[in-house]
């Protein structure tokens, strides 16, 4: 089955599951950095004229006062999604940022500085309209400066710290590389470069769109890690749980970047000299990424056997090899400690990061299943290459939509499996219907999945000037840490072909599609409808923050007009 005419877009949705899978690119002068930082912390503060403070307070970033207060609103707003360093000190945690600036505080630390980029892109709650050009143009000025600084902190520190450790004699410059305070008391001063170089490998994903600058910072955190030997920190001692935290979720960002970009690891992912032992439930999570992987790479070497027509008589063994080992992962989804049994305060901030964690693993999944399948479920619709895709195997009795018969079983869509045929050693372990319900099955626990992602808590969001405290209340607080973004556009790759199939067969005669066929798909279509709208709900949150995120969300919006609207 060929698209029909008027349905050439169809060809260009592989866009949608390719590297960098639509995100906006979103450029920012490097020359520019200087004066945008001298216009945040330059000298003479108190002798600000008052236009400038009126911008200020027209165009409000979320700054903060001290390296405390930024410490606290990454409790609120990064670690529940990303908890990368050990749980807060203290209970409850809340965002406190300057009502008015310029700020009277600057951050020195890397790590301070690239989590300052990630909240600059947070609208200040005294922001009513936060989509407004010129308010998120402000917010970008303000990221890209934070970013860049880490950076060049980072440079520093490590060029004096090599210096230090070549060097026989005492160094003096080496010496100084950290000296400074934690900016976490659990966090020894040396690992906040290897962290900070983690956030900003998402925070390229995310608001820059510059695929290799994530895939760099990721690499770059790796390498920088296992140079201080992380990856084999087996020693308890009061940083072991750092330790743990920043070892693995590192190195699960190099792994997401790998499967992102659509590039094979720089490194081994089951090398044996990784012997650090996990976070308490975090192993799952571990495990879903590296099976995601797995499954990219598998998707890209099918995709390449069949460019090529090379031998592809390894395909079926070791697409049932994955889908296996997916099958049992998700099982084991299932049996997981409750969060409760994890981390005991329900209303905590590890709490909802320990639940969190659970949920990104079954996404995960089922975006590695969607991988797995996507060519032989789709290969009846596009005759050439498809880029990488998922499923995986209904999770959730609560929501089950099971394909119509009618897409499965009609001829005319199998007519056309020119793909497969060019390559007679290539034959898959699954059919073409049994890889497209799963696929949709997977597609839709995503969509679940996605759509009950709590937000950062309102609550936890107040002003330190209590003349401001009620200014943004209602408005809404995007999620950070776009870490599965990707994983909802290979759900909403996999549910426009379903439409598209079901499209063909109400588009027939009358002769070949009887009315409660037609009454079937119809709702089936409108059941596809639906889930992909909740698709761009949830991306739409995240580009709140995150500009880039706003290409997926734009491209994928014009995708389902032109499938559904038109």
């Amino acid at each position: 089955m060929s698209p029909n005419s008027g349905d050439e877009w169809v060809y260009q949705l592989g866009g949608l599951c390719g590297p960098g899978a639509g995100l906006r690119s979103v450029e920012m002068p490097f020359a520019d950095i200087d004066s945008i930082f001298d216009s945040i912390f330059g000298p003479n503060l108190d002798e600000t004229n008052s236009n400038a403070n009126s911008t200020f307070v027209s165009n409000p970033v979320r700054l903060y006062g001290s390296n405390e207060d930024i410490l606290d609103a990454y409790y609120v707003f990064i670690h529940p999604y990303f908890p990368i360093l050990p749980p807060p000190e203290h209970q409850p945690v809340s965002s406190r940022p300057l009502a008015r600036g310029p700020p009277t505080f600057e951050p020195t630390s890397p790590l301070s500085l690239a989590i300052s980029a990630i909240l600059s892109l947070i609208p200040h709650p005294n922001e009513r309209k936060p989509k407004r050009a010129e308010y998120v143009k402000r917010r970008r000025e303000y990221a890209n400066c934070f970013a860049q600084t880490a950076l060049g902190v980072i440079e520093k520190d490590y060029e004096l710290l090599s210096r230090k450790q070549s060097s026989q004699a005492d160094s003096a410059d080496g010496a100084k590389a950290f000296d400074r305070q934690p900016f976490h008391p659990q966090v020894e001063v040396f690992l906040e470069g290897v962290v900070a170089l983690t956030l900003l490998s998402i925070y390229e994903y995310g608001q820059t769109g510059h695929i290799d600058n994530m895939l760099q910072r990721a690499n770059q955190a790796l390498a920088l890690a296992m140079s201080m030997a992380l990856h084999e920190a087996v020693e308890e001692e009061k940083f072991a749980d750092a330790k743990r935290r920043v070892w693995w979720m590192t190195y699960m960002t190099a792994c997401q970047a790998s499967a992102v970009s659509g590039t094979p690891p720089a490194f081994d992912l089951y090398d044996p000299w990784f012997v650090t032992s996990y976070p308490e439930g975090w192993k799952l999570l571990i495990e879903a990424q590296q099976a995601l992987v797995e499954s990219a790479l598998f998707a890209s070497d099918l995709d390449r056997t069949i460019n090529t027509t090379s031998d592809a008589s390894w395909v079926s063994k070791r697409m049932a090899e994955l889908d296996r080992q997916v099958s049992s992962l998700l099982f084991r989804c299932r049996d997981a400690p409750l969060v409760s049994q994890m981390a005991p305060q329900p209303d905590s901030v590890e709490s909802m990061a320990a639940k969190m964690m659970k949920d990104f693993a079954e996404i995960k999944l089922h975006t590695a299943r969607i991988k797995l399948h996507q060519l032989c479920a789709f290969q009846d619709i596009m005759s050439g290459p498809i880029q990488q895709s998922d499923s995986s195997i209904p999770t959730r009795d609560n929501y089950r939509m099971d394909m119509p018969l009618e897409i499965s079983n009609n001829p005319m869509l199998v007519e056309d499996i020119s793909l497969f045929s060019q390559i007679p050693s290539l034959q898959m372990p699954f059919s073409c219907e049994e890889s497209s319900k799963l696929c949709l099955h997977a597609a839709l626990n995503i969509v679940t999945l996605l759509d009950n992602l709590p937000y950062p808590n309102h609550t936890s969001d107040v002003l330190t000037n209590t003349q401001y405290a009620s200014g943004g209340s209602g408005v809404e607080l995007p999620r950070t840490m776009p870490s599965v973004v990707c994983c909802g556009v290979q759900s909403s790759y996999t549910m426009l072909m379903l439409s598209l199939k079901a499209r063909a067969i109400l588009n027939s005669t009358a002769d070949e599609v009887n009315p409660l066929d037609g009454n079937s798909l119809s709702d089936f279509r409108k059941e596809l409808y639906h889930n992909l709208r909740l698709i761009v709900k949830c991306l739409g949150n995240y580009s709140i923050a995150f500009e880039a995120i706003q290409g997926i969300s734009d491209k994928l919006g014009q995708a389902i007009e032109k499938e559904f609207l038109v």
